[in-house]
Parts: C-alpha cells; sequence; structure tokens
C-alpha cells in the first residue's frame, strides 16, 4: 500500500515536472514567434500602405512653389466641325510679382503668333492675363480651381467676376462647380503621372503632384467637338518645395 502511494507520488511529480517544461518550450516558442523577422508582415505591410497614404496627402497638402524657368512644353488640339487642328504651346515660368495687388506667377505662353501672359495666384488659380504692356482680362478674386489641401470627394463652387479689359471693362459675374474626383494615373506623351482628376465647369484638370502643374486639360470629348492640352514634355531647373 505504501509502495502504491510512492509510486502514485513520484508519478504525479513527474507529470508535474513535464507539464512544466511543455509550457517553458510554449513560452520560448511564442518570444521566437514574436521577435522573429516574419513575424511582423502584416503589420509592417499595413504601415506601409498608410505611410504611402499619407505620402499622398503631404503632396497635396500644400500647393507647390513653382521654379522661375521650369519649362513645359503642350500639344494643344482644338477639335471642331469634325477637324483636328493642332498647335504647340509653351508656358514658361517667367517671374514671381503682384498683380493686382496679388503675389502671383507670371506665365509666358507662347502659341504660333500669340505671346502673352496668364497669371496664376499662389494656389495656382488663374487670376489674369497680360499681354502687349496692358492688362488683357482678370478674375476677381479668382478662378478657384485649387484649393489646398486638395482631397478626393472634395467639392465647392467657385464664384468670380471677370473683368474683360480688351473690350473696355466687361464683367461678367460667373459661378462654376469644382469636383475632385479621383486620383489615378494618366499617360501623355511626357510620360505616366499620378494625378488627381479635377472637374470645374465643363472643363476637366489632371493634376501631377510629382511636377506641381497640370499635365493634361481637357473640354469636351476627343474627336468631336472640344479641346484637349497634354504636356509633352517639361524642365524643372531644381526641386519644387511644398512651403516657402
Amino acid at each position: 500500500m505504501g509502495k502504491v502511494c510512492g509510486d502514485d507520488v513520484r508519478g504525479e511529480l513527474r507529470t508535474l515536472k513535464t507539464i512544466r517544461t511543455l509550457m517553458i518550450i510554449f513560452i520560448l516558442i511564442l518570444v521566437n514567434v514574436r521577435c522573429s523577422p516574419t513575424a511582423n508582415i502584416g503589420t509592417q505591410n499595413s504601415r506601409g500602405l498608410n505611410n504611402l497614404y499619407a505620402n499622398e496627402k503631404i503632396d497635396i497638402e500644400y500647393p507647390p512653389v513653382l521654379v522661375t524657368g521650369s519649362k513645359f512644353t503642350y500639344q494643344d488640339t482644338n477639335f471642331s466641325g469634325g477637324k483636328t487642328h493642332k498647335v504647340t504651346t509653351v508656358m514658361v515660368v517667367e517671374e514671381k510679382k503682384e498683380f493686382e495687388k496679388k503675389m502671383a506667377y507670371w506665365i509666358d505662353v507662347r502659341r504660333k503668333k500669340e505671346n502673352y501672359f496668364n497669371i496664376y495666384d499662389t494656389d495656382l488659380n488663374w487670376i489674369g492675363q497680360y499681354g502687349e504692356g496692358k492688362k488683357l482680362q482678370s478674375a476677381e478674386p479668382c478662378i478657384r480651381v485649387f484649393k489646398w489641401p486638395l482631397r478626393i470627394g472634395e467639392k465647392w463652387s467657385s464664384e468670380y467676376t471677370l473683368r474683360d479689359y480688351s473690350r473696355g471693362v466687361h464683367l461678367h459675374p460667373s459661378k462654376i462647380e469644382v469636383n475632385v474626383r479621383t486620383y489615378e494615373k494618366v499617360t501623355v506623351p511626357a510620360g505616366i503621372f499620378n494625378a488627381l482628376r479635377i472637374q470645374a465647369g465643363e472643363e476637366t484638370f489632371w493634376y501631377a503632384p510629382s511636377i506641381g502643374w497640370v499635365v493634361r486639360e481637357q473640354i469636351g470629348s476627343s474627336g468631336k467637338d472640344g479641346w484637349l492640352l497634354v504636356l509633352e514634355e517639361y524642365r524643372i531647373p531644381h526641386r519644387i518645395v511644398e512651403k516657402e
């Protein structure tokens, strides 16, 4: 009887030692799994995607600072009456100075025999046109195609008054609805760009944060009555920054 009890006690002790050993092994396995390089792959991938999304938001958080001397060459196509008319339009960031008491970018536009300045505020919104030593047009406060930060799904109304100085001062109160529709890849002769597609009234813009400028602009449909502007090539002297 005593022997049986002793055997039972020794058996129970062996069982407890076995259980303890298994628990230690299990704990070590857990520690190794947590410390292994592959343990957080899912978390790291998730963080990577979040960081990528965050970076995209940063890219469109502020308007770019345009670099003087930057040059953008476009294929300018007009579809009218079943005919296609193509010209080359060159835009050069000439300087940054005031226009109607606003700091603005003066963009030198050259198309065939035409030469004038399109003038944009520091948010890249059109505020006027200047040529032959005088103001040709202005928009007050601006034609607001860009409202920073840019966010997909954002909508706003842009109300402005267009002044036409070439015919005296004719006032045209106007309003357009603007919608940041999506972020997508767009292919133009200058390359493939990730761009925000922005609908502004009847006009559509593809703005590429990587170069801080529009790579495609369109009214109507290609092949029908409409107009298409696509970037053929560009040159930026040095890196664009987001804020001064």
